[in-house]
């Protein structure tokens, strides 16, 4: 089973640093409507990072909590229904 994780290693963070610095060089080539594209696209890649992130952390906090055992649907439905209408 993947074992879900957000941290990262100093050799993974060595590979990021040296292929940020690859994109720094290309982006001098680039034209300014690329980059006004590519601005708009990471900017995409960030928010879909941070949604991303949060959901890990969700399932992380969700794995925490003791898993809770019905004997019957009708007995886990009858708990849902008491937990809405406190």
């Amino acid at each position: 089973m993947e074992v879900l994780t957000i941290e990262t290693t100093e050799q993974e963070k060595q590979i990021c640093n040296d292929k940020v610095e690859v994109i720094k060089e290309a982006l001098k080539e680039l034209s300014p409507p690329l980059i006004d594209s590519l601005h708009e696209y990471v900017i995409f890649l960030l928010e879909k990072e941070k949604k991303h992130r949060a959901f890990v952390e969700r399932v992380l906090d969700a794995k925490k909590e003791p898993t809770i055992q019905f004997q019957s649907a009708q007995e886990a439905f009858q708990a849902i229904l008491d937990e809405v209408e406190n």
